[in-house]
């Protein structure tokens, strides 16, 4: 099957009105030198999210160079759910994800990305969700830890903060077409994503809701997640997501929850949760910083998608990948 070829919703393996039968869970962790994180991370997953028994824990190591295979290893000798694959040379987040997509044995996969810290109930608030059949994707709600410099807090507080509040409020309007840094789907919605595609969980959120399922967000799925610590780290990651955003309205024909595209074809409801959250919040400082950067990073994106620049094995940004304050 082609890269990014969808499942078939008919081919029984999933179909929309089946029966509310949730099935096994695979929880996939995709990573990179993520040692600094990987044991807190495993130890969560593993001992207090109430995951099944039959449930799986699927660890891609790509490329690693640090002691992220060892700690996986170390866990999978003591818990025959955790189990390492491991690819020789980084060759990006979609062939990981793809690994995943492909190996996973249960009937819902919960992707986490491995830089984060669930809270408790993360995962069976998500696995609830999916109590009804049309529900195809549940995504949960990212919570920064607050730390860095008070600029850099009060910009990563208003992405995150707006992010969050724009998730409710489409969910509640049932126009939600977005993943987060923690999601679930079933199985056998989307086969495989491309090789080259760096917003896999955009991706996969358009696909999703191209086949006739909704998608739904689950505040109380809460995971802590490392923001940037430095301008020029937000703005390289900014500018990697908004890149990745235009490289899936390449492939699919949509956007995701961009809000740039947003405000073009749902203008009205756009305007109303920006002046709805900011009145509500008044984030100013954070607000015009954020804002200054998304401007920013849009244009640098731009350039990159005309210019052929591909981030699909992306600069790292270091000061997310630590849980020290720098």
């Amino acid at each position: 099957m082609a890269p990014g070829t969808l499942g078939n919703a008919s081919n029984g393996l999933i179909g929309i009105g089946v029966a509310d039968h949730l099935g096994s869970v695979t929880v996939g962790i995709c990573a990179y030198n993520e040692a600094w994180n990987m044991r807190n991370l495993l130890n969560n997953v593993t001992s207090e999210q109430q995951l099944p028994d039959d449930s799986e824990v699927l660890v891609v190591a790509s490329g690693c160079m640090d002691e992220t295979p060892a700690i996986v290893r170390e866990f999978a000798s003591h818990d025959s759910r955790v189990k390492l694959i491991e690819e020789p040379v980084r060759v990006g987040k979609a062939s990981a994800v793809n690994i995943i997509l492909d190996r996973a044995a249960g009937d819902q996969i919960v992707f986490l990305s491995a830089d984060v810290v669930p809270r408790p109930n993360c995962i069976p608030a998500l696995l609830s969700a999916m109590r009804i059949s049309t529900v195809g994707i549940a995504c949960g709600r990212p919570v920064p830890v607050q730390r860095g410099r008070k600029l850099v807090r009060e910009i990563v507080q208003t992405l995150w903060g707006f992010h969050n509040w724009q998730l409710e409020k489409l969910n509640d309007a049932g126009l939600l077409m977005h993943a987060s840094e923690v999601f679930l789907i079933r199985r056998g919605i989307v086969r495989e994503i491309p090789k080259d595609m760096v917003n896999d969980d955009a991706y996969l959120a358009v696909a999703t809701k191209r086949r006739g399922y909704s998608i739904v967000y689950v505040p109380r799925s809460e995971v802590q997640v490392f923001g940037p610590q430095t301008v020029a780290d937000y703005l390289r990651q900014r500018r990697r997501i908004l890149a990745g955003h235009y490289q899936v309205r390449e492939e699919t024909g949509h956007f995701s929850q961009l809000l740039f595209y947003s405000a073009l074809v749902r203008p009205r409801i756009t305007f109303r949760l920006i002046t709805e959250y900011f009145a509500s919040h008044r984030e100013i400082t954070g607000a015009m910083a954020a804002g200054l950067i998304e401007v920013i990073a849009h244009a640098l994106a731009a350039l990159d998608v005309i210019s052929g620049r591909s981030h699909a094995i992306w600069s790292i940004s270091a000061t997310t990948k630590t849980a020290r304050e720098i």
